[in-house]
């Protein structure tokens, strides 16, 4: 075999060895096929090492998604906010446990959400519904909507609902549901609208200040009382409205309680801008940070004065005759318990007049009761102009009046005020264009020589008048022990009206 045969004859395998083959053709195709096994091999171990770093991105990828899932359960198991997964019926397959505000959770599971949303409010959920469901990029997403409690809370849950459609193939496997409650902030906004509007429209006066005193608002009521606006006041502390009826030690005793208890409430005198003193019920509180410490004053004041003068006009009207504005009964007997007192302990005399007004009945029925109130005022106002200071005229009912004379003794100082008032009296009267004419009937006693308490002095008082009555009227009688005393002076005959 020659040196050329020799090569055909051969092939160099891996390792540099020679392998001798019979029949160069042979050989030849056998090399070949090894040397395609030979980088078959090696694809394959290349191939091998590709597919072990994609299985190991693989793993890495399907960890992290493992992760991340349970990143989102545990977020969803710890969410405030209610994640509820919905199908396409509308029933519940699952809730996190902030579904609790709604209802227990076992209680949820296949029920349809629909059920728990308020009637007023299932327009809004079946839109939201049907926009998810279509797909549409919708303003109603964070709509909000009132749901019903299991507990049977008549109180709304009220919250902000989005809806998420989940699909696959292009159709729509189920609806994740978000919803926020919002309750407590509606309810913090309600009450801050609330606030706001009794803070405005409130009758009392509303005064807001820092800790150093200094004020920081006002509120309308604030300025109809005092006549100050709010610009002219805020920046200004509460001495602005002093009226300098309180002390120094007044307003270091309302501090110091103020700063020990954060209260303090009482009658205070402040001055309006136009220099009126008015009396106000003043309430202060403190108002606190979470820590205690107190970051501003609030004082609530409500104007006394329209208090004080119904107070003093119902007074007036207890103890004065409504149509003639004289003392009344009651009073009358307060006023003669008093004098009684003083004259045993000092010794003063006094005499009591009994009064029945002359022919006031038949004007009374003849012209009216109107006319008869207007006769009565004008005997009232003659009785209280012919007076002196000291005494006090009182109306006891019907056309009876009564006189309380302190000082006033002796027939002569008796009779002259007596006829002083007849005179008066018998003065003709002009009313709705009516001339008429009335008199007085007077009946006197003195203490302490006709009785010495209110009881015996007035039905002595009361026996004299009747004896003037029965000498005719327009006279006066000083009670002498059941005798009739001579009259001072008797009236004339009557002028017929």
């Amino acid at each position: 075999m020659n040196q050329k045969s020799y090569a055909l004859d051969s092939a160099l395998p891996a390792g540099g060895q020679t392998v001798r083959l019979p029949g160069s053709t042979r050989a030849a195709a056998l090399h070949d096929q090894l040397y395609r096994y030979a980088e078959d091999l090696q694809q394959m171990v290349e191939r091998n090492g590709e597919l072990e770093a994609h299985y190991e991105a693989l793993r890495e990828s399907s960890e992290r998604i493992s992760e991340s899932r349970e990143e989102l359960d545990q977020l969803m198991r710890s969410s405030r906010d209610i994640h509820l997964v919905i199908g396409t019926d509308g029933t519940i397959l699952q809730s996190n446990p902030a579904g609790a505000a709604l209802a227990p959770l076992n209680m949820l599971s296949g029920r349809k959400l629909n059920d728990w949303v308020k009637p007023s409010h299932r327009d809004a959920f079946l839109r939201l519904l049907a926009e998810a469901i279509e797909g549409i990029d919708s303003p109603s997403q964070g709509i909000e909507m009132h749901l019903r409690r299991e507990a049977g809370d008549d109180s709304p849950l009220i919250v902000s609902a989005q809806a998420l459609a989940v699909r696959k193939d292009g159709h729509v496997r189920y609806l994740h549901w978000i919803l926020r409650d919002v309750t407590h902030l509606r309810e913090a906004e309600f009450e801050t609208q609330i606030s706001t509007m009794v803070f405005k429209h409130a009758d009392e006066g509303v005064m807001v200040t820092d800790i150093d005193g200094a004020i920081l608002v006002v509120n309308p009521a604030f300025c109809r009382i005092t006549g100050y606006s709010a610009e002219e006041v805020v920046g200004q502390t509460p001495r602005i409205l002093s009226s300098g009826k309180q002390d120094a030690a007044f307003y270091a005793e309302f501090w110091q309680a103020l700063r020990e208890s954060g209260n303090w409430q009482g009658e205070i005198y402040n001055r309006r801008k136009n220099g009126e003193v008015y009396a106000e019920w003043l309430t202060v509180s403190a108002a606190r940070a979470g820590d205690g410490s107190i970051l501003s004053y609030i004082g609530v004041f409500s104007d006394l004065s329209r208090l004080l003068r119904a107070e003093r006009r119902l007074s007036y009207l207890a103890h004065h005759d409504s149509l003639t504005g004289l003392p009344n009964r009651q009073l009358f007997q307060d006023r003669l318990g008093q004098t009684l007192v003083q004259a045993k302990r000092s010794g003063i005399q006094f005499t009591l007049i009994f009064i029945d007004l002359d022919r006031f009945k038949p004007i009374n029925d003849t012209f009216g009761h109107a006319v008869g109130d207007r006769v009565l005022q004008e005997a009232a106002s003659r009785l209280s102009g012919s007076v002196r200071e000291c005494d006090t005229v009182a109306r006891l009912g019907g056309d009876e009046f009564v006189i309380l004379a302190p000082g006033l003794v002796g027939e002569t100082d008796i009779g002259g005020l007596c006829n002083k008032m007849i005179n008066a009296l018998r003065q003709p009267i002009q009313v709705q264009g009516n001339e008429v004419f009335i008199g007085g009937s007077f009946g006197c006693a003195e203490y302490p020589n006709h009785g010495d308490d209110e009881v015996v002095l007035l039905k002595c008082a009361d026996t004299a008048m009747y004896q003037a009555k029965a000498c005719g009227g327009n006279t006066f009688v000083i009670y002498s022990g059941g005798a009739m005393s001579v009259p001072a002076s008797k009236g004339d005959t009557w002028t017929q009206y």
